[in-house]
């Protein structure tokens, strides 16, 4: 069974609250490198201790934006399985947010004074954990959508990024690492465009 997009509203609400959740993504991101540039710049590298000093209106903002990503993304893509009767199209979204979840709340529990370091570390199960459901996710999603640019984006993203974090830990060649950047911008670009162009999802 085919649904259309023009025929469904709760498709036309899931594309939509999709979309603002990549805007909103993107905007926290840009913030965070922004941050990050400027407290290694004026706190001569010691971004640790200066995170911890951040001003609280600053976080909040930070928290905001992090909160508007996840309700955009779990209402977009329930609307989205709800509507294509799949299931794992949710299931992809929701596991990796859980496990964050269980992990940071068992590292609080651990170390409660664990430092920016360690979580920062920790935060590396739940990345692999992230890339890999993202590609089941759009893989899903280019076939019940026929929408190539799905499992185009996240296979130029996911290579990029890789080999992004492998030339700056390896070799710190500023322009390999930017042009990876680059491949990372436009395969997140293929996917946001795949989003745009959705016109109908196929419920088998």
């Amino acid at each position: 069974m085919i649904i259309n997009i023009q025929d469904n509203r709760e498709l036309q609400a899931a594309r939509r609250a999709i979309l603002c959740s990549h805007v909103f993504l993107v905007l926290l991101l840009l913030s965070t490198t922004y941050t990050f540039a400027w407290l290694q710049k004026s706190h001569a590298g010691d971004v640790a201790s200066a995170f911890k000093n951040l001003h609280q209106t600053w976080i909040g903002f930070y928290l905001c934006m992090w909160f508007s990503v996840f309700v955009c993304q779990i209402f977009g893509y329930y609307k989205l399985a709800k509507v294509g009767r799949n299931l794992l199209i949710f299931r992809c979204i929701a596991f990796p947010y859980i496990a964050d979840a269980i992990l940071s709340l068992g590292l609080f529990l651990i170390l409660p004074n664990a430092s920016v370091t360690t979580l920062f570390n920790s935060k590396i199960i739940t990345f692999f954990l992230y890339t890999y459901y993202s590609c089941k996710l759009f893989y899903e999603l280019s076939r019940v959508t026929q929408e190539h640019f799905f499992r185009q984006g996240i296979l130029l993203l996911s290579l990029s990024l890789s080999l992004l974090l492998f030339t700056v830990v390896l070799s710190q060649r500023a322009l390999l690492a930017f042009l990876f950047l680059i491949g990372i911008l436009v395969g997140w670009g293929m996917i946001f465009i795949g989003f745009y162009r959705l016109k109908y999802i196929s419920t088998h």
